[in-house]
């Protein structure tokens, strides 16, 4: 049986995703997003396909921002 590593890996601050989100909506892709936050771009590429499905709640998590309704 694996044991599962004890390293927790870092958290995104809400303040890069919330970027990642404006850059989407700017029409960057995921690839040019992830250069310009120094994101992993594989992170990036969930983001942008969660983005594309109409789901932005994963920029708001851990944050005490809510998204402004529209």
């Amino acid at each position: 049986m694996e044991e599962r590593s004890s390293i927790a890996r870092p958290r995104i601050p809400s303040e890069k995703k919330q970027e990642c989100l404006e850059l989407f909506e700017q029409g960057y892709g995921y690839k040019s997003t992830a250069t310009i936050t120094g994101l992993n771009a594989y992170t990036v590429r969930d983001y942008r396909r969660k983005y594309a499905s109409g789901d932005t709640s994963w920029a708001y998590r851990g944050s005490e921002m809510l998204p402004q309704m529209k």
